[in-house]
């Protein structure tokens, strides 16, 4: 007994699994015949499927479908319909597909009550023709009553319920036209997915393309499709990414009165520059705009977008504030306002040609106006500490505007080497190249570091006062130079003149006149006030009231600065202080400076040394010179 309990045990579990076995081979086998004879009407006639599946799509979405190409309906592994050369196309002309095949998934319910349904699609290398500035769907489709019925109504819950599905594209390609697109924008290697179940349902898409050449990975949902095609708002989310950008936006997307998006948006590109290049457009742009990075809140719409709490990073600067834009009639329109802690302005100045051509001398190329484009700007920024060329400024409120053919930069106020600095320009630009007209005035600088960085002279110290008002007009830098006209006044206080102790010259002067040659450049001159003018006539500057002076010596000097041609002519005068001895004149040392800014000569009046001395003076006439040697525009001392 117990020998025959073990036999019946141990043969039990292979039966019952073997009858599962058996059944459900039978039953898939039922629905395969079940699903066959269902699909009978169909199976055996080309022309039946291809007009079964053009019904389809005409009511799901209103496209028709034109197909010559051989149709198969296919059981396994999932019932579909494949079609070989399919073309879609709208009554308005403005959405045309043609496919290399078409397979439509059928779902299986409808089907084995001899209906076909739908429930995705996939199109083999589609070539697409879209214009966006059309409306593809008609009114008598799925989507186009969705479209056409009224919010909150009893037809659109009627509308949005009916049925959709997916649609898969495989290796297509794409051409949009638009008014706002200039040229047509072609896309390929299309790999997209679009599941939309029904139109008051969400509808999601992934995808990959190649856009101008650069692969794309892109993702959206959209939570009211419906909605939006009804003209109202529907959460949105997108993400593009690609070698050359990314974007990702969050937020609500509105149809109506025109399409307008407002919520948070993150874009990033290493090259701006770049980017623009690659989509067709050169637009001018201040700089390289590498490493930009942008976060914000933003509305944007077809001709216009504010962005607010805006974070953005573009060549090592970081800013904060708020950008806007619009077309405008005649140009766009670009305004801001930014504050940054730190703002390096060679980025954006290394585009510009320089100042000073391989001669060593102005560039006299003319201007490329053209580079900088149409656009109209209104900026004002805000600066902690601002890096311009080699100048260190801190505390800076600047603005820039520019409106049709005028250019306004204006620094409202700044501190600079401990002082304070502020100045407006304004450039008309016309066919015969740049109008300018500016005004300046700095306060309280420190002389020997502004100089330094300017100049790379270390021989300059004090308290820097000055102002200027100037004008010109040029098509190149060296005609801007040359054509100066203007006035300015510079003024030091508390200072030092290096590579000269004229007080040591003055009091040696007429014991050893011409031992001063050997060690002239030595020591240092004190002063405490210093001062000239400057009046500028086509670019050359006559120097006006030149002084220097301490309490032991006075220095006037006058001249010209030749701004066109970079040169310096300068004569002066030393005179001691105080009454001369009987028998005797009141010192003097006379001296010019002149040649080319880059290679300045320091030249002493020898002739009046080795007149002074007691060995060479019977050598000269006794007649003073002074007036002969002041004449271009020193005067002498009284």
């Amino acid at each position: 007994m117990v020998e025959s309990a073990t036999v019946v045990s141990s043969s039990s579990p292979p039966s019952r699994k073997l009858r599962s076995l058996i059944f459900r081979i039978f039953a898939g086998l039922a629905i395969l015949v079940a699903i066959a004879a269902a699909a009978a009407p169909w199976a055996f006639s080309n022309a039946a499927l291809r007009s079964e599946i053009a019904v389809q799509i005409r009511r799901m979405t209103g496209l028709a479908a034109i197909s010559q190409g051989r149709a198969v309906f296919v059981v396994l592994p999932q019932p579909h319909i494949s079609i070989e050369g399919v073309s879609f196309a709208d009554p308005s002309g403005a959405l045309r597909i043609d496919a290399r095949y078409f397979k439509g998934y059928l779902r299986l319910a409808p089907l084995f009550a001899g209906q076909i349904e739908i429930a995705s699609a996939t199109l083999g290398q589609p070539d697409m023709h879209i214009d966006l500035d059309g409306r593809p769907m008609p009114p008598d489709s799925v989507i186009g009553r969705a479209a056409n019925a009224s919010p909150a109504t009893a037809e659109a819950a009627l509308a949005d319920a009916a049925r959709l599905g997916a649609v898969t594209l495989v290796d297509g390609r794409a051409r949009l036209k638009s008014k706002q697109l200039s040229p047509d924008l072609s896309i390929d290697a299309i790999n997209m997915t679009l599941d939309w179940h029904k139109p008051g349902a969400a509808a999601i898409v992934t995808a990959q393309a190649r856009i101008r050449g650069e692969n794309a990975a892109i993702a959206a949902w959209i939570a009211s499709p419906a909605g939006l095609l009804r003209g109202q708002q529907s959460a949105l989310s997108l993400k593009i990414d690609a070698p050359s950008f990314s974007l990702a936006a969050d937020g609500g997307l509105a149809s109506m009165p025109k399409w307008q998006f407002n919520g948070h948006v993150h874009a990033a590109a290493p090259s701006v520059r770049t980017l623009m290049e690659q989509a067709g457009y050169f637009v001018p742009l201040p700089g390289p705009f590498n490493d930009f990075d942008a976060n914000c809140e933003a509305t944007i719409a077809a001709a216009s977008a504010v962005l607010s709490g805006l974070h953005l990073q573009v060549d090592g600067n970081d800013f904060e504030g708020t950008l806007a834009f619009q077309t405008g009639d005649l140009a766009p329109v670009l305004s801001g306002t930014l504050a940054t802690n730190r703002l390096s302005l060679r980025p954006f100045l290394s585009s510009l040609s320089p100042a000073i051509g391989r001669d060593s001398q102005w560039n006299r190329d003319p201007f490329d106006l053209k580079q900088y484009g149409s656009a109209d700007l209104d900026f004002r920024v805000s600066v902690s500490h601002m890096l311009f060329s080699v100048f260190e400024i801190e505390d800076a409120a600047f603005s820039l505007m520019r409106n049709s053919s005028r250019v306004e930069l204006a620094l409202a106020g700044a501190k600079a080497y401990q002082g304070t600095i502020k100045g407006r320009a304004t450039f008309d630009v016309d066919d015969n190249g740049v109008g300018m007209q500016a005004t300046g005035a700095i306060s309280g600088a420190d002389l020997a570091a502004l100089s330094f960085d300017a100049f790379g002279w270390p021989e300059f110290y004090g308290v820097l006062t000055g102002a200027a008002n100037l004008e010109s007009a040029g098509a190149s830098m060296s005609e801007l130079m040359r054509n100066l006209d203007g006035t300015a006044q510079i003024d030091v206080a508390q200072g030092q003149l290096g590579g000269i102790d004229l007080d040591s010259v003055l009091h040696r002067i007429d014991k050893s006149p011409l031992a001063l040659l050997a060690d002239i450049h030595r020591g240092r001159t004190a002063f405490e006030r210093a001062g000239f003018g400057l009046r500028f006539v086509k670019g050359v500057a006559s120097i006006e009231e030149g002084k220097l002076e301490n309490p032991s010596l006075r220095l006037r000097f006058g001249g010209t600065v030749d701004f066109g041609e970079r040169g310096l002519d300068l004569h002066a005068v030393a005179t001691r202080v105080g009454e001369a001895k009987p028998g005797k004149e009141i010192p003097k040392f006379r001296f010019d400076v002149g040649g080319s800014w880059d290679e300045l000569a320091f030249s002493p009046d020898v002739r009046g040394l080795i007149r002074r001395s007691g060995a060479a003076a019977p050598l000269f006439s006794q007649q003073s010179d002074g007036a002969k040697h002041l004449g271009r525009g020193g005067e002498d001392a009284k």
